[in-house]
């Protein structure tokens, strides 16, 4: 009997530490459109693939990375609402 406790305590643990795993948000915030939207492309495409690299490794300690992407417009303005945005903002 007492088996069979220490296994559902086991479960029971493994399970609650994989329901609290989250993905971690990365803010690319960039010119995605407007007069050097080609940069801002390039900057979106990197941090895809670096994004991909580490998630393919498992991630950062089993938490797996994720993009969020703000477009500036090449507007100093909006990038740094977008920068303010990614902090407060939870997806």
């Amino acid at each position: 009997m007492k088996g069979k406790a220490l296994l559902a305590g086991c479960i029971a643990l493994v399970m609650s530490s994989a329901a609290l795993a989250e993905d971690i948000k990365i803010a690319v915030v960039g010119a995605m459109s407007g007069p050097v939207a080609q940069y801002g492309d390039q900057e979106f495409t990197g941090a895809e693939q670096a994004v991909a690299d580490l998630n393919a490794k498992g991630g950062i300690k089993g938490n797996k990375l994720q993009i969020v992407k703000y477009d500036d417009a090449c507007d100093p303005k909006t990038g740094g609402s977008g920068s303010q945005q990614s902090g407060q903002r939870r997806h």
